[in-house]
């Protein structure tokens, strides 16, 4: 529990990072409904309180990504405000100790982090895919046809003899089963038993879905027109391929656009397909180090602050601060591309960073106070 001391800084490390909430959202809020008129309003008609209900979509995800910079401003604010009013050194004089003065905006720290990662990132997920199909329904209606990455799919596989293109009207957002799927497939023209340039068409398949599993598209509810032949209805067929799921799944699905919650089934999901799920248990365990993260970000502009004003250098301090928290923020960033792509454990490209700046910090406030 906090005592009233304790309760009073929290108060005022809260409205600094209120205040801060509210500079950045009227900011992303007016640059985002403006560029949205330029736009999508650029090519249809678009009012701007349309404008403004698209960038409101997007808010949610824009906040979390600035929250961490939110954080670190608001506890420069709060303790600079402390210090220059004497109150730090009336706390001190108390016989309360830095440990338990940052206490409150540590607490303050790992409750915004829950929130980030249970609420926010879930939220700003689902928003996202409203605004993209929101985005999508506005051009349609305009006579646009959307750019979109999991709509109007088109893929080739082949070697020497067979080619196969292959178009889906959409693919689901686990970026495995592929919608309202057409298949094209030419075979190379031999003469004289040597090939040539020419290829000739073999069949072409209109399936209900398509999945590819262990090397195979597993095609469903299928009707398959050979030349020569009437069409044929089967429920399922198996044609071999050379496309590697990984990057199917890399093309179509982005860590980013699943929520805190469907991480934990998504990847079990992937997993049992087969599938890389390297990129998503860095974006889970990303997550759940947020609370840890954002504490280090907290006490990083706290630390910059105690010093007392009377003595100067207070501004070099929060310049080194300002530099320290951004490094750690691109370290996070580097470490979880590493983690992506396999050089590092998930859980540990995730975590470490976090953790040295969390300890790193710590350390500091120890040499500092405790000497």
């Amino acid at each position: 529990m906090l005592n009233r001391i304790q309760r009073y800084i929290f108060l005022q490390c809260a409205t600094s990072l209120a205040l801060v909430l509210t500079i950045f959202v009227v900011t992303i809020m007016l640059v985002d409904v403006v560029e949205q008129l330029r736009t999508v309003g650029g090519d249809v008609g678009l009012s701007p309180l349309q404008a403004v209900q698209l960038s409101a979509m997007k808010l949610p995800g824009l906040i979390e990504e600035t929250l961490p910079f939110a954080i670190l401003v608001a506890a420069m604010m709060a303790f600079s405000r402390l210090n220059k009013r004497s109150e730090l050194s009336v706390i001190r004089a108390t016989g309360m100790s830095a440990w338990q003065f940052l206490r409150p905006v540590m607490a303050m720290a790992v409750l915004v982090g829950l929130f980030s990662m249970m609420v926010l990132n879930p939220l700003g997920s689902r928003l996202s895919n409203q605004f993209e199909e929101s985005r999508n329904a506005l051009l349609i209606s305009g006579g646009l046809q959307p750019e979109s990455e999991r709509n109007d799919v088109w893929l080739r596989q082949g070697d020497g003899n067979t080619q196969i293109v292959i178009h889906a009207e959409s693919v689901d957002s686990t970026g495995q089963v592929f919608e309202d799927v057409k298949m094209l497939e030419e075979g190379r023209v031999f003469e004289d038993g040597r090939p040539t340039q020419r290829f000739n068409f073999v069949r072409r398949i209109d399936a209900e879905r398509a999945r590819i599993i262990d090397g195979f598209w597993q095609i469903e509810n299928l009707v398959e027109n050979i030349p020569g032949t009437p069409p044929q209805r089967m429920a399922s067929l198996a044609i071999p391929t050379d496309l590697d799921p990984d990057t199917l799944l890399d093309r179509f699905v982005s860590p980013s656009t699943i929520g805190f919650w469907r991480l934990p089934s998504f990847i079990q999901q992937t997993g049992k397909a087969g599938l890389d799920t390297s990129r998503f248990r860095v974006r889970f365990f990303s997550l759940t180090a947020i609370p840890v993260f954002y504490t280090s970000m907290a006490l990083i502009g706290a630390i910059v602050c105690l010093r007392l004003s009377r003595l100067g250098g207070t501004s070099q301090l929060v310049a080194v601060g300002a530099l320290s928290a951004t490094g750690v923020f691109f370290i996070m960033q580097f470490s979880s591309s590493l983690g992506a792509t396999g050089a590092l454990p998930p859980i540990i490209a995730a975590w470490s960073p976090a953790l040295f700046a969390l300890f790193a910090s710590l350390t500091v406030i120890a040499y500092r106070e405790d000497g």
